[in-house]
């Protein structure tokens, strides 16, 4: 039987002889919320301890208590989410439960916490929860607010988006440059570090070592890659495959890095180049120069030999 009004004379209880109240707390495993919560891709799913016990005097109130201990009242407990932190989702179970009325008893609750990924890394988070018990006839009933804190983790997510074809040709002599766009899907301050693979001997391959995404959701930076291919004389048909390996991690904290992403370029080398040429005409010219200065001592010295032989 759910106790809803006093049984007690009226004319005592306009008197209010008795202290005797409702006391509720809520407890939960620290532990539990001290471990960051992944947004997006964590439910985390937490046991809320709710207490229930009643306070009294060594007077009237014991008196009151030891009747009600005696009787087949239950209460009625309602909790409840007030407020949660932004970007954060929290769901009870259940809201209402039937309890004894005993000294001392407790309930548990489930309470599921879920975060998307707009909810600052390592920020302050938190569930305010509230707990009533209406009155019990003499008992005073209760209501109280708690908090619940937890802690959200880094998300090292990014994406790209390439405003330029990933494949150009050019000339020996010209240079290719690539835009790379890196968006912040992450919850935290993000740097991209860049690695180049797989650059072909005599290709000159650059690009920006790390930039920095600002701490908001769609946060953009554009990083540039250039590609310089081979120009020695000659006639080129070559092509080049580079993949970029783009690293997000925490500004804040380095160590939380997240998966990289990968993107490959192609440039096509085509063409006539006369770079180097100067170089060859310079070893030609002083050919042939040695070659005139033979000829011309072979010229001196056959003449000498025709002197000789008609003298």
């Amino acid at each position: 039987m759910i106790l809803i009004v006093s049984m007690i004379n009226p004319t005592l209880k306009a008197a209010k002889p008795y202290n005797v109240k409702v006391v509720l707390s809520v407890d939960w495993d620290l532990e539990e919320t001290q471990k960051p919560i992944i947004p997006r891709d964590e439910i985390k799913e937490l046991d809320l301890v709710a207490k229930f016990s009643i306070a009294a005097d060594n007077y009237m109130g014991k008196g009151a208590l030891i009747y009600y201990l005696a009787s087949p009242y239950t209460a009625l407990i309602d909790i409840g989410i007030v407020e949660t932190s932004p970007g954060c989702s929290a769901v009870l179970r259940q809201t209402r439960f039937e309890i004894d009325i005993l000294e001392y008893s407790e309930t548990k609750v489930k309470l599921y916490l879920c975060l998307d990924d707009t909810i600052p890394a390592f920020s302050d988070g938190y569930v305010i929860i509230n707990l009533t018990c209406p009155k019990l006839g003499l008992i005073e009933g209760f209501y109280d607010e708690f908090k619940l804190s937890f802690t959200p983790a880094y998300i090292p997510i990014i994406k790209t988006n390439l405003p330029e074809a990933n494949t150009k040709r050019i000339k020996p002599t010209d240079k290719a440059v690539f835009p790379i766009e890196i968006e912040n899907a992450g919850n935290a301050r993000t740097e991209v570090t860049f690695e180049i693979d797989n650059v072909p001997e005599g290709w000159g391959v650059a690009i920006d070592p790390k930039v920095v995404l600002e701490e908001a959701k769609g946060s953009k930076v554009t990083a540039y890659l250039t590609v310089i291919p081979p120009d020695q004389f000659g006639y080129h048909y070559e092509e080049a495959k580079i993949r970029v390996k783009m690293t997000p991690a925490m500004v804040e904290n380095p160590d939380e890095v997240g998966n990289p992403l990968y993107a490959t370029f192609t440039v096509q080398n085509r063409g006539s180049s006369s770079s180097g040429i100067e170089q060859i005409l310079f070893f030609v010219g002083i050919i042939f120069i040695l070659l005139l200065v033979v000829i011309v001592f072979i010229l001196k010295w056959m003449r000498k030999g025709k002197e000789k032989t008609v003298s």
